[in-house]
């Protein structure tokens, strides 16, 4: 037997011996009371029954034999002490041959007084070495007047005697119903327990790292609600394990790709400077080499620069230089400094100011190095001789700037790591850092503005740039 199955029967024990006594003693009040009813009533009926025969006896006649053996034998009749009293306290006697045969106790006789003072029946209880002692009386009247009175005294015993029946009664009852008891018990601890033990063998699973299980318990009570909460903190627990893996997995690929990065430049500039120190090329094809040193160094540099660049704005306490600004004058900078590198392309940018100021609070040289970075991409992605579109307009909602070429396309499976740090499209098959979109990433969300990207394969990609009313001044 489990912990709770025997805290359900000491429960159900102690509840059913608290409700026996209680039954017990309401049962033995009632059954008490109702005794003593009885019995008055008996005595009653009794003392009546006598006086009026009394009555009879004097009023007519009769065989006198008869009215002696009556009185002789009142207390068997009564089944008690049957006194008759007369008026000054003594025996009665009528006649010749009608005489009481008892002579009344000092007690009957003060009894049988306040019966002839009421003039009607008497009843009263007194206790005497632990018995009750009864007494009942009724008036002989002759012609309208009490000539005698029949005093019945009876005694009764208040021990528990006449209880035993009952008593039996509720003890096999109350064994009865602890053995009920016993089985309920097991049977509602077995329901209780099973969602508990449940509930257990989860937490231990969660405990042990195994975060893909359940509970698997459906009640409506509290326990159900614990359950939910478990099985809710599971699956909190999982996708927490699975974002852990993630970017756990993000870190290790973060590490290759640096590694990658940097051994390329790196091995380029080692075998060339070892090919020219050990004389293997000379003259020209020498310089051709220097020329590729140095190609590779500013690489390097670059590549160097964004990592910096983007663990500096990644870090939220590394600080940007904001105040008060103008985004469109920002935009439009961005587009004059990239126009040059577009020209070498034959693309054309296409792009109207607005009228009026968009103010906000921000990073001037930051937002402007955004906006370079994306119309950068757009033209590197766009074909030659293609236009890239730069549109700035309000929203109820705020204003949104958007640059859209009409390159090779982003594929869909790549759109949800397209921000990652060293993820290229592999549809574009440029070169780069793969930090581009990062670093516009970064420096976005400093500045509170939302940035998403839409793309279609060989269509173009269309790069969004979104800021709310309550961001600007």
């Amino acid at each position: 037997m489990n912990k709770i199955t025997k805290k359900l029967f000491c429960y159900f024990a102690a509840l059913l011996v608290f409700f026996a006594v209680i039954a017990f003693a309401g049962f033995s009040l009632a059954l008490s009371y109702h005794t003593y009813q009885n019995h008055t009533q008996e005595l009653k009926k009794r003392a009546e029954t006598i006086a009026a025969r009394l009555e009879d006896f004097m009023e007519t006649s009769g065989p006198k034999q008869g009215r002696k053996a009556y009185l002789r034998f009142l207390d068997d009749i009564a089944m008690a002490d049957v006194y008759i009293v007369s008026v000054d306290g003594g025996p009665f006697s009528y006649g010749q041959h009608f005489a009481a045969t008892n002579t009344p106790p000092k007690a009957a006789a003060e009894f049988a007084a306040h019966v002839f003072e009421s003039g009607e029946y008497e009843y009263s209880r007194e206790k005497e070495a632990g018995k009750y002692v009864f007494f009942a009386g009724m008036p002989v009247n002759i012609n309208g007047q009490a000539v005698a009175a029949v005093v019945i005294r009876d005694t009764a015993d208040t021990g528990h005697d006449g209880l035993v029946p009952a008593i039996s009664v509720l003890a096999g009852c109350l064994v009865i119903t602890l053995m009920i008891s016993v089985i309920f018990s097991v049977f509602l601890s077995r329901r209780f327990i099973l969602p508990i033990q449940k509930i257990a063998r989860t937490v231990k699973e969660l405990a042990s790292g195994n975060y893909v299980t359940a509970t698997a318990v459906r009640d409506k009570t509290e326990l159900g609600e614990l359950a939910s909460e478990i099985d809710f903190l599971a699956e909190k627990l999982e996708a927490a394990r699975l974002e852990s893996s993630r970017l756990e997995q993000m870190q290790k690929d973060y590490i290759s790709n640096i590694s990658h990065e940097l051994r390329t430049p790196v091995t380029v500039i080692r075998s060339s400077l070892e090919a020219v120190c050990d004389g293997v090329v000379k003259g020209e094809k020498a310089v051709e080499y220097q020329k590729q040193v140095l190609a590779e160094s500013i690489s390097l540099q670059r590549l160097i620069n964004d990592m910096l660049e983007l663990s500096r704005l990644q870090n939220k306490d590394f600080p940007i230089e904001k105040e008060n600004m103008d985004l469109l004058l920002a935009l439009e900078d961005a587009v004059r400094a990239v126009r040059v590198i577009a020209a070498k392309k034959s693309i054309s940018i296409l792009y109207q100011k607005p009228e009026g100021e968009w103010l906000m609070y921000g990073d001037y040289g930051r937002l402007r190095q955004m906006f370079v970075a994306a119309l950068d991409n757009a033209i590197k992605y766009s074909p030659d001789g293609q236009q890239v579109v730069v549109e700035a307009r309000a929203q109820a909602d705020g204003v949104l700037i958007s640059i859209r070429d009409h390159g090779c396309g982003i594929p869909p499976e790549d759109m949800q790591n397209i921000f990652m740090r060293f993820y290229r499209s592999r549809q574009g098959n440029k070169k780069g850092s793969g930090l581009g979109l990062a670093i516009i990433k970064s420096i976005a969300e400093r500045h509170g503005i939302e940035v998403r990207l839409e793309s279609a394969l060989q269509e173009g990609t269309n790069a969004l740039f979104s800021l709310a009313a309550d961001k600007m001044l």
